[in-house]
């Protein structure tokens, strides 16, 4: 992907050889796509958008330089042509008010939100540099026992707390974990892209009001979705985020997914294919981690651990003595409270149909940045992160 590069029409990425734009259509001019309109712009009269450093179906992400401080921050845009969906704009604004408001170490907060003059919706983020999963299994195929325990127990801790507050993920894949440091400089996990959260009530049903998903439509990734997600249920809890957990773990332990094939192949063997223990693939996976993963994948949500928690007191009993884990008592009790969540979204998604601005993270005004975002586009970058990953980790 050229960073660049953009179509003239509504900005979206795009190839420099791409025919036509995937969102807008607009054909390819004969002098080849402009630069991206949208590098250069300024955002809340500081921020000055410098590269694109993430895309995706909905929207892209890009880097800001902030010109009255020494510091970036990153910029999430809802694409242009998306802006007259409420249902995407009610979507866009709640990814911004759950991943600021949850409070949890290893989930990016957003700062700001706000519209372009055209309309195009933003939220400002945290940058955070790190590398993504993705990236490093693409490279590296698998990972050691001892990172993979690191990455489930902080994704888990921060689960549980979210759970907890009834906001589930829905779409957790290796794409969505950026692989950084803590400003103590430990491996920490930030997990990205709250884009298909929802609010729950108790029962897992989408609380009154909240619910943001259009009719029976199927919301997340088919190669790490749960079964009750591929079915469409209305009656999704946190055990479908631990279901698609289990498929990444197992992913990074064995080289592959459980299932693959075309995405409607894919989606059947989620609904009805037991999944192969990992040892059978890998044969270094110990008995114990068979037994953990493949309960996290279990078909009927009530077969699986019962929440986050569960999981990670299993992983305790089968590996003790490993590295100290994040403490999800303490986080869950330094959390937003899911009354205050249940006040933010009334109030900024479902309230108004002009979104406020979100005050902005003090650290987003005095350039004291923690870490963000990603280019994971730099194999050095890569290399480098992941060596020091597997160092501590292990």
């Amino acid at each position: 992907m050229d960073d660049d590069r953009g179509c003239g029409r509504c900005g979206n990425a795009v190839e420099a050889d791409e025919p036509g734009c995937g969102s807008c259509h607009q054909a390819r001019p004969p002098e080849g796509w402009p630069r991206d309109p949208r590098l250069g712009v300024v955002v809340l009269d500081r921020l000055v958008l410098s590269r694109r450093i993430g895309y995706g179906a909905t929207g892209s992400v890009y880097l800001a330089e902030d010109r009255e401080a020494d510091g970036r921050v990153a910029v999430k845009l809802l694409h242009h042509e998306l802006t007259g969906d409420p249902e995407m704009v009610r979507r866009f604004r709640l990814e911004a008010v759950l991943t600021k408001s949850l409070d949890v170490p290893q989930v990016v907060p957003a700062y700001d939100f706000g519209q372009f003059p055209d309309g195009t919706h933003y939220f400002t983020m945290e940058y955070v540099e790190g590398v993504g999963l993705d990236a490093v299994l693409a490279k590296r195929g698998t990972l050691p026992l001892s990172t993979v325990l690191t990455i489930a127990r902080q994704v888990l801790a921060a689960l549980d707390v979210a759970h907890s507050r009834g906001v589930i993920h829905r779409d957790l894949k290796p794409g969505n974990l950026l692989l950084a440091r803590d400003p103590a400089g430990q491996p920490m996990v930030r997990i990205l892209d709250f884009g298909f959260a929802r609010l729950t009530d108790t029962r897992g049903t989408a609380a009154p009001g909240r619910r943001l998903t259009l009719g029976q439509m199927v919301m997340g990734t088919p190669t790490y979705m749960a079964p009750e997600q591929a079915r469409g249920s209305r009656t999704l809890d946190g055990r479908a985020d631990l279901y698609s957990l289990g498929v990444i773990l197992y992913r990074a332990l064995t080289g592959k997914p459980p299932f693959s094939g075309t995405m409607e192949e894919v989606l059947r063997q989620h609904l009805q294919t037991p999944p192969a223990p990992p040892s059978s693939i890998w044969p270094d996976v110990p008995p114990a981690m068979d037994a953990v993963l493949l309960r996290m994948l279990e078909k009927d949500p009530d077969r699986r651990q019962a929440n986050a928690a569960e999981v990670l007191a299993e992983l305790g009993r089968a590996f003790p003595g490993g590295p100290a884990a994040w403490d999800p008592d303490e986080m869950r009790a330094g959390a937003a409270p899911r009354s205050e969540l249940v006040r933010l979204v009334d109030r900024y998604v479902h309230g108004t149909q002009s979104l406020p601005a979100l005050k902005g993270h003090p650290a987003a005004r005095t350039g004291r940045l923690p870490w963000i975002l990603v280019a994971v586009g730099a194999t050095s970058l890569a290399i480098a992160v992941l060596t020091w990953w597997l160092l501590r980790a292990g």
